[in-house]
């Protein structure tokens, strides 16, 4: 059994994830929120391997939450010197809020239906390593049930 632990969140680095893989199963425990700060419990998945057709890693770019952010960051900028720490909250909200419209989002094929896992760009490799895992799990599943592995076939 493996468990990769991540971040869902890029500014509120606190709201974390799990995903566990093993021969059976694969186990997601994700934080759900409200504003993305705010808990508001857990969303669980249990997923056996015989439901799962694939996974796939893909990037994404929001455009409203980058634009948000930009149009925060200019303010911020406006702003410092008037008011230093108003300006400084701005500009840190703005680029947090623009640097999560860049995530990373393994999608897990159940039963024909998607699960989505989204995270923050830089647990990229973090989500690289689940979909490994994944992968792996389903081609020893598969392998367990092969019994072309298991006899010699002559070839004539």
């Amino acid at each position: 059994m493996k468990e990769v632990s991540f971040s869902t969140s890029l500014l509120f680095f606190w709201v974390k994830g799990k995903v566990e893989v093993d021969g059976r199963f694969v186990k997601s425990k994700l934080s759900n929120t409200l504003l993305g700060f705010i808990p508001a419990g857990k969303d669980q998945q249990n997923i056996p391997l015989k439901n799962i057709s694939g996974a796939m890693l893909s990037t994404k770019y929001l455009l409203k939450p980058m634009l948000l952010g930009i149009l925060l960051f200019f303010i911020g900028l406006g702003s410092l010197g008037n008011e230093f720490l108003v300006g400084l909250l701005f500009l840190v909200f703005g680029v947090g809020i623009a640097g999560s419209g860049i995530q990373t989002i393994l999608t897990v094929e159940k039963s024909g239906t998607p699960y989505f896992i989204n995270v923050p760009f830089f647990e990229k490799q973090k989500m690289q390593e689940l979909n490994d895992l994944i992968h792996n799990a389903l081609a020893d599943d598969t392998d367990k049930t092969d019994l072309n592995m298991f006899f010699d076939k002559k070839v004539q």
